[in-house]
């Protein structure tokens, strides 16, 4: 049974290392919570991974007491022998799960799960911590970061700025976004705007579809459009959500804007040269950053403060840098 978090960018990051799972056991059944990356076919076939046998109750993932006993029956009728937790929490914040962990064993049930690299989470990222995790139960992973590098359609010139995210206190504002995308502009680059569902995200769209620079606004419906819509970037500026994983995924250069989770555990899987972190060193000192890099606030309101802490002089610094590291790479692929 693997445990992840829900979230569609925990999905990508985790994609290729279920695969490298099921290559070193294969025949084995497994179970997982639901989640859209992973149950999607052509993700599947881009790694290699068959999928899971069955799902069970995202909520499962915190172990809470109220759903300990749906969770033993669950395991006892499925034969479960072992619980791969691949969930990213400090040891202080995750007493549940030590409880059910410290049952399991009594039980005769195995458990792998991060807390085995240390009490603490490593800030490092959370794909890498994973793979090491796996490598410790001698999983073989050979971790290829541009997994999708296949479907890249580069469009020289034309930047990317995903200003969406689930969370209101991951999203920069517009002005700065707007004051980017000038800067942007006078380099004679051209800016899409993009955004997903929500409405609220559809709004900070629209807002910025008249800013100079900006050459389209496109409204992503679906986890294959944003795919083919950053398959065709240069280059991609986005918060903190889905969008930065499918770009490291794709190849296609990313900086990523943390205003109020931790870059150095939540970046994507990806080569230095080829992604960039703007890190908002407000949130790393807010009382409200939980050891693992993420906000306690998400979802229950927050003046976000942090958002201050990003500004666009720093995100052209890193578009600068990324634009060298890629001439570096194309300087020695020349040499060869």
């Amino acid at each position: 049974m693997v445990v992840i978090n829900e979230g569609v960018g925990n999905g990508i990051i985790a994609a290729p290392l279920l695969a490298a799972f099921e290559r070193s056991h294969p025949g084995w059944t497994y179970f997982m919570a639901p989640n859209i990356a992973l149950d999607t076919e052509w993700v599947r076939t881009a790694v290699g991974m068959q999928g899971a046998s069955g799902t069970f109750p995202a909520l499962w993932r915190r172990f809470l007491p109220a759903h300990r006993e749906e969770l033993w029956n669950f395991l006892d009728r499925n034969g479960v022998e072992l619980v791969v937790n691949l969930r990213m929490e400090s040891a202080e914040e995750d007493g549940n799960y030590f409880e059910f962990r410290a049952d399991a064993t009594k039980r005769g049930v195995e458990c792998w799960d991060l807390h085995e690299l240390g009490e603490r989470p490593q800030r490092r990222p959370f794909g890498e911590q994973a793979a090491g995790l796996l490598r410790a139960h001698n999983v073989p992973v050979d971790l290829n970061p541009a997994w999708l590098a296949g479907r890249r359609q580069r469009r020289p010139g034309v930047v990317g700025c995903y200003v969406g995210a689930s969370a209101a206190v991951k999203r920069w504002p517009t002005d700065e976004w707007s004051t980017l995308i000038r800067r942007l502009d006078d380099r004679g680059l051209d800016v899409e705007v993009a955004v997903g569902l929500a409405e609220d995200e559809q709004a900070l769209a629209r807002r910025l579809s008249s800013t100079p620079g900006v050459t389209g606004t496109v409204f992503l419906h679906s986890l294959e459009a944003l795919r083919d819509w950053i398959a065709g970037l240069d280059v991609l500026v986005g918060n903190d959500t889905l969008a930065a994983h499918l770009a490291a995924a794709l190849g296609c250069p990313v900086v990523t804007l943390y205003l109020a989770t931790d870059g150095d555990i939540w970046s994507p899987m990806a080569a230095p040269e080829v992604s960039r972190v703007v890190q908002s060193a407000v949130a790393l000192s807010c009382s409200y950053m939980k050891p693992n890099g993420t906000c306690r606030r998400y979802y229950t309101g927050c003046p976000a403060p942090c958002a201050a802490g990003v500004r666009p002089a720093d995100v052209l610094i890193e578009l600068d840098q990324l634009e060298w590291s890629m001439r570096q790479v194309g300087h020695r692929e020349l040499a060869k």
